[in-house]
């Protein structure tokens, strides 16, 4: 059971989920986030010409999911996740994308081609973020794993990130 922190979080957390493909303010697609310590903490000590209100948000088929744009830095979201994807994969989502925006606000390049996508210190920071979240969220193991599974990785990779961020593999528990 979730405590009453964990709970309003996720209870607050409202998403748009039937806007039309077309480009809108993070505000217009999704509310109540403010009360999570964890999206404050993301960006509280941004500059002040940043203001998380106004990211652009671009629903899109270009996205299979939700990613950020390494040209300028905007949110990209499928319709079809928007539409039916959990609520709480949605919220963490945010997190971990939101990661890759203040990164790329920093000056980071959150693609580097140099590392493999389990191995990317920007992937790395950003899984790490909505891993703890889910933790504080009260998600269990078997939610973060799902969570963290992502379509371009391997099985292998897969159990190489979730042993990475600290989240036990029920692949393991079967074989032991």
């Amino acid at each position: 059971m979730m405590n009453s922190e964990e709970d309003l979080t996720i209870r607050s957390f409202k998403i748009s989920r039937n806007l039309p493909l077309g480009t809108y303010k993070f505000r217009d697609v999704f509310s109540g986030y403010e009360v999570s310590p964890t999206m404050q903490e993301l960006f509280m000590n941004q500059p002040s010409s940043f203001e998380l209100q106004n990211l652009d948000v671009e629903v899109t088929t270009d996205a299979k999911y939700m990613r950020v744009s390494d040209v300028d830095g905007r949110l990209l979201i499928s319709p079809n996740y928007l539409r039916r994807g959990r609520k709480e994969f949605l919220y963490l989502d945010l997190i971990h994308e939101l990661t890759h925006v203040r990164q790329f606000h920093q000056g980071h390049n959150i693609y580097d081609p140099k590392f493999r996508y389990i191995d990317r210190p920007t992937e790395i920071e950003a899984f790490t973020n909505a891993v703890a979240e889910a933790r504080r969220i009260k998600l269990s193991n078997l939610e973060i794993y799902e969570y963290i599974r992502v379509d371009w990785i391997s099985d292998s990779e897969l159990e190489e990130l979730a042993e990475r961020l600290g989240v036990p593999s029920p692949v393991k528990r079967e074989i032991n």
